[in-house]
């Protein structure tokens, strides 16, 4: 066998790393736009669910079963302190409310998006006028976290968690003082 000098080592080295970038690189644009894509998508999945809260809000729970998975591992733990697990029990929740409300309108601000394969999270401020049992209306600001799940091709919730920084803020602020 000849005997190979630097050179040919060098050489080699150099392909193999050329080759290493290039399957780097020529991967990762496509990774990113289907991270984007993913993104988007669960960006709109959000959207749609600040307009089921709406509808809820104004007497229709009947959206909440287009974005909300049907499935027995389905997790919803309200503001109000409710726990349940299941799509009847969520949506049993749901319609109780709807039935209890009178009217409101919330937007979301601060989404923030975390995608990694079929499940995703997202976190944000849910705002806005909500009357209550009372009649009056009342400005209300909840922290929510929803998990999200590809089932179908379609994000499909299947956790989510609502509460009202209102009590936090009262509850501590003797603390903080």
């Amino acid at each position: 066998m000849a005997k190979r000098g630097w050179h040919y080592s060098i050489t080699v080295w150099l392909i193999a790393a050329v080759f290493a970038v290039a399957s780097v690189t020529m991967t990762r644009p496509a990774e990113a736009q289907s991270t984007a894509t993913d993104e988007q998508e669960v960006r709109a999945a959000v959207d749609q669910w600040i307009v089921v809260l709406n509808a809820m809000l104004n007497g229709d729970p009947e959206p909440f079963a287009s974005i909300y998975s049907h499935a027995d591992d389905a997790m919803y733990m309200g503001a109000a302190g409710s726990y349940r697990i299941g799509w009847d029990a969520i949506y049993s929740d749901w319609a109780a409310q709807a039935e209890a409300s009178s009217g409101g309108e919330l937007s979301a601000s601060d989404i923030h998006i975390i995608v990694s394969g079929d499940m995703a999270m997202a976190s944000h401020i849910t705002s806005g006028p909500v009357r209550q049992p009372d009649g009056e209306m009342n400005q209300n600001h909840v922290r929510e976290t929803s998990v999200f799940r590809r089932e179908n091709g379609a994000w499909l919730m299947i956790g989510h968690h609502a509460d009202t920084i209102g009590y936090w803020v009262d509850a501590f602020s003797d603390q903080a003082d």
